[in-house]
């Protein structure tokens, strides 16, 4: 792995922020229209860390420049990518020391995808952050610091499976949410308590201009009528809290491949290129970006 600050330091040699991504293919960004995108899902076992990794590879795929961030414990992300944790390699210090965070940036395998890894020692920051005042708008002072940073087109944040601290700080810090769901019983009225965790965190103050990104039917298992059926049962108990189409059009569907990629330490596209959970993941990328265009469409609506 080589530090962000290495490669930078050659760019900034050369003169220019054309990024190198091969002998013949550069490309300009636009700082203005990073996205900085928060991946929840309320329910654990559904592909949120596997969809987190495989869109940031996809997207990197596409010649975008894009930045994970492994908010999690588990370190699930930092493992699927074949990557080693260890102390002071995530964002540990720079939430409670108030290092930059631009020194745990990594780069990875793909030439467009950076990382900050994870480690446990994010679990003391739950413990020591409620401890303080406004302790959710923490994590959205260190993204603010990568937010000027002009080398990303976005930012991806892998949070927890639980609505704690560092779930909450990462919906105040992002300006959209992309939540995995894998269709069961148990899903229904954690997605209405998610959409309404979203409103509160707009109506508190802690990020007025929070964004429902939409919602990904991930690991499905069944036929094309059960899906059209899931997903206008979604879409309708969204329209209380949101307008505009949150469902996506792209489904991942459920794949041995899922599972063995991550346990390789390697993405989906590097696993099985070619099979069906790759394209799935490239379609999905495609459409994030689509979306992105139009995301004005999509909002939460609040009740006075």
């Amino acid at each position: 792995m080589i530090p962000l600050d290495g490669l930078l330091a050659h760019q900034q040699q050369v003169g220019s922020i054309a990024l190198l991504l091969s002998s013949s293919n550069t490309i300009t960004l636009n700082h203005s229209t990073m996205r900085i995108i928060a991946i929840f899902s309320p329910l654990g076992g559904v592909g949120k860390t596997t969809l987190a990794v495989n869109l940031a590879a996809s997207l990197s795929e596409l010649g975008k420049r894009v930045l994970l961030v492994d908010l999690d414990a588990q370190s699930s992300a930092t493992m699927a990518l074949g990557l080693a944790t260890e102390p002071g390699g995530s964002l540990y210090s720079a939430l409670e020391n108030g290092t930059s965070p631009r020194a745990v940036i990594r780069s990875t395998r793909l030439p467009s995808l950076f990382v900050i890894r994870s480690h446990i020692e994010l679990l003391e920051v739950d413990m020591r952050v409620t401890q303080r005042d406004h302790h959710q708008t923490r994590l959205r002072e260190v993204i603010a610091e990568l937010r000027a940073l002009p080398d990303f087109d976005c930012i991806l944040l892998d949070c927890p499976s639980s609505m704690g601290v560092m779930t909450s700080a990462a919906m105040a810090a992002a300006d959209e949410l992309l939540v995995p769901l894998k269709p069961g019983f148990f899903m229904w009225p954690l997605v209405s308590c998610l959409l309404a965790q979203i409103q509160h965190v707009i109506e508190s103050g802690g990020n007025p201009g929070l964004h429902m990104g939409g919602f990904v039917i991930n690991r499905f298992e069944g036929n094309a009528a059960q899906l059209s059926e899931v997903a206008r049962a979604l879409q309708a108990t969204a329209e209380p809290y949101v307008s505009g189409n949150v469902v996506y059009l792209t489904t991942i569907p459920d794949s041995v491949v899922l599972t063995e990629a991550p346990c390789s330490g390697q993405t989906v596209l590097e696993y099985d290129p070619t099979g069906v959970a790759a394209r799935a993941f490239q379609d999905l990328a495609q459409e994030f970006l689509d979306r992105g265009t139009n995301k004005p469409a999509v909002s939460i609506e609040i009740e006075k």
